[in-house]
């Protein structure tokens, strides 16, 4: 998302091109919204990071055979080929971080993905971080701490938030749910930590018996999760959704009273940001990288991680005082509207890009 929109944002003014991998019943080449888009490699229908690391490779020659003035790399594809592409025809590039996963995996000790994956994406992201890039881009202030724990000098770090769209928003019509509401919207994934949301909910339920948790999204944990609300006889309050069209997914959280998140670890939580356009606050665990999204007690509250009573209390309390929840919803639109556009995104990319120019010159 963050790559479409301040793309197309930018094709605006300037011309941009985006190099990826290939899809069924896409085009090698065309043109999406001033956005020219160059697909390589083999058709591939499942997207993870062994894929894309074979398909690597077929980067170079796109890179090479057009003359960029700066090249913008990330994680969504292992960008090693990219940097060396920027090496060879000597054009700055700029290296894009969304939050170090792996390492805070484990690091915080997060069960459930496998040793073998965890060994993998650790080495995978320490290696993708070897090259000295010219500049770095992180969405949250937390990220660019992650970043310069690394070993990357502060002064080349630059924060650029995510971004939500305001006409996407805007143009979905809900209403609040009568009955006392909150959502999740995100991957049932260990990191992701639904199972602590839950267990909240079972107390919730005994200061507000009609409430109703509404779950947006898929994963591993799906089973695991529909079994606890189950066996906590709790499963009547709560409506798995599964995955949703982004349209959907807002439409969940305009009728919803308040969006809760406590994950582990995120980037930046852009479903935080995407509750506040709707005027709705968000509840999350306190965790670095959320601090840029939410004020704690102006537009949404933040938890202790791992503190379910806690969790708890912040639940009924918006749940219990909608003059509350509206305004700290009021509160988060404002914050968005000055600080989490797309546009406001997209200037602050090309800002970073003049400097990182006028210091390779």
């Amino acid at each position: 998302m963050r790559i479409y929109e301040t793309a197309r944002a930018l094709a605006e003014r300037h011309n941009v091109h985006v190099v990826c991998q290939r899809y069924p019943k896409t085009d090698r080449e065309s043109i999406i919204e001033g956005i020219h888009v160059h697909r390589v490699g083999f058709v591939q229908s499942q997207i993870h990071y062994l894929q894309r690391l074979v398909f690597s490779p077929f980067l170079l020659p796109s890179l090479l055979k057009i003359r960029f003035d700066i090249i913008n790399t990330s994680w969504l594809l292992p960008p090693i080929i990219s940097y060396a592409s920027a090496k060879i025809t000597k054009t700055p590039i700029v290296f894009t971080s969304d939050g170090i996963l792996w390492g805070n995996v484990i690091s915080n000790q997060i069960r459930g993905y496998g040793f073998i994956r965890e060994a993998f994406g650790r080495m995978m992201e320490d290696i993708d971080l070897k090259p000295d890039y010219d500049g770095y881009i992180a969405v949250s202030q937390g990220t660019k701490s992650e970043l310069t724990l690394m070993g990357i000098h502060p002064s080349k770090v630059f924060v650029v938030p995510n971004g939500v769209d305001l006409d996407l928003v805007d143009s979905v019509e809900a209403m609040r749910a009568k009955a006392p509401t909150i959502c999740y919207v995100g991957h049932l994934e260990p990191r992701k930590n639904i199972m602590d949301l839950i267990e909240a909910f079972k107390i919730v339920l005994q200061e507000v018996p009609i409430a109703r948790l509404l779950v947006v999204g898929s994963g591993n944990l799906m089973g695991e999760a529909m079994e606890r609300a189950k066996a906590l006889a709790i499963k009547e309050n709560i409506e798995f959704k599964g995955a949703l069209p982004h349209e959907e997914a807002i439409k969940t959280m305009k009728t919803s009273d308040c969006l809760v998140l406590p994950s582990l670890i995120e980037g930046f939580g852009i479903v935080l940001a995407e509750a506040n356009a709707c005027h709705r606050p968000a509840i999350a665990y306190d965790i670095p990288n959320v601090r840029d999204v939410i004020k704690d007690g102006f537009n949404g509250f933040l938890v202790k991680p791992r503190n379910i009573k806690m969790l708890t209390s912040r639940i009924i309390e918006i749940l219990s005082d909608r003059k509350k929840g509206k305004k700290m919803g009021e509160n988060g639109r404002r914050l968005v509207e000055e600080k989490f556009t797309w546009r406001k995104v997209a200037e602050q990319t090309l800002n970073v890009y003049r400097k990182v120019l006028e210091l390779s010159i």
